[in-house]
């Protein structure tokens, strides 16, 4: 019979390896690389004064009209996940607010919940997430407008030490699209309709 004891003693040393402070060193070097630069962060307690476990941190990408919201922390997280994950919603400028709140919402509800989200997995709304938006939805992709080697950082051992979690804004049709189709179909969709997948506030493809 297994020893529970044993069992547990096994996943806590198996946690503290993959959240090893020192796995991570480099993490900014990369976020930057692919995002763009890091301008500004909000603690943990940024919304509501209660600590949520993580920050997020704001990007400017140079080349393209582009910032993004980055989780900071949930990687130190328990959640149930195949490799640490952080969370990332890119926006056009002057959505930042927006991204960030969209990012809020699934990363809070991933920490509360101990459930991470694989990649065609994702959230939805009842109602539009953002006023006068049509987004009642995120749906968690690689990122589709990096580079493929920004979703996985790799610690100095070359191992997997952080997953980036891309949530991509979607209506509520476009989830449920997704949903009986697949991505592949919608992203489809999206390229022959030239649909703005960095616009919060863009209308529906479907």
């Amino acid at each position: 019979m297994d020893d529970p004891d044993a069992a547990l003693e096994t996943a806590e040393r198996r946690f503290r390896e993959l959240t090893d402070p020192r796995r991570f060193e480099g993490l900014l070097d990369h976020t930057e690389r692919h995002l763009g630069r890091l301008r500004h962060a909000e603690p943990p307690d940024a919304i509501g004064g209660r600590n949520r476990g993580f920050a997020i941190a704001f990007y400017d990408h140079p080349d393209l009209d582009m910032v993004s919201a980055a989780t900071n922390g949930v990687r130190f997280q328990r959640i149930t996940a195949l490799f640490p994950q952080e969370y990332v919603c890119s926006a056009r400028p002057g959505q930042e607010t927006e991204a960030g709140y969209l990012l809020h919402v699934v990363a809070d509800r991933v920490v509360q919940s101990g459930e991470g989200h694989e990649y065609e997995g994702g959230y939805l709304n009842a109602e539009p997430l953002i006023p006068d938006t049509q987004i009642c939805g995120l749906f968690a992709e690689p990122h589709p407008y990096a580079d493929e080697e920004f979703n996985l950082f790799r610690d100095d051992q070359g191992e997997i030490a952080v997953e980036f979690i891309t949530l991509v804004p979607v209506t509520r049709a476009e989830f449920e699209f997704l949903r009986e189709h697949g991505d592949e179909e919608m992203f489809e969709v999206w390229s022959e309709r030239e649909t703005d997948l960095l616009d919060i506030y863009r209308a529906s493809a479907v």
